[in-house]
């Protein structure tokens, strides 16, 4: 398949747009069978700077159903910003700027941030896949669901990690 040429590089950039935007639907409304059909087969993760870093769409769907499914857990994915490049072998890179917010009320936890995405896409028979993505926290915090109170923040440009220990 060729996305370029006339009105091809829009279309695909569109395209491109909408399976970010399907990742992150799907992530929050947890559809994880369907959301890894979103990766090629032999796809890769890098969440947390690679911290957590995962390889073929199983281990990246086991990994998120994982991790999302506890007992009421519920998020929201954010992708703005996006910033598109469509390359002529058929693949195309993308950064996103993410705002998330992670609730789990079992651990009286709330995790919420920003973060640059890096990805790697592949037009393929089927369309768009995403062949990597991954991103790198620009700040975090985690917060007590009860009390809003801060258990910790970090940010990129702070390299020590501020806890609830340093406010008293």
């Amino acid at each position: 398949m060729d996305g370029t040429g006339e009105g091809g590089d829009a279309a695909a950039i569109e395209a491109v747009r909408a399976l970010k935007h399907a990742y992150f639907r799907l992530l929050d409304t947890k559809q994880f069978a369907a959301l890894g059909e979103l990766f090629t087969e032999d796809g890769t993760t890098a969440y947390e700077a690679g911290a957590l870093a995962h390889r073929g769409r199983a281990a990246i769907v086991a990994f998120l159903e994982e991790s999302l499914s506890g007992p009421g857990i519920v998020t929201v994915h954010t992708g703005h910003h996006p910033e598109i490049e469509l390359h002529p072998d058929g693949t195309a890179t993308g950064t996103w700027y993410l705002a998330d917010r992670v609730v789990v009320p079992a651990a009286d936890l709330v995790i919420a941030g920003t973060a640059l995405y890096h990805d790697t896409y592949v037009e393929t028979p089927e369309g768009w896949r995403i062949a990597h993505t991954g991103y790198e926290r620009i700040y975090e915090e985690r917060r007590r669901h009860s009390t809003g109170e801060l258990i910790s923040f970090s940010s990129r440009f702070e390299p020590a990690d501020v806890t609830e220990e340093d406010h008293g």
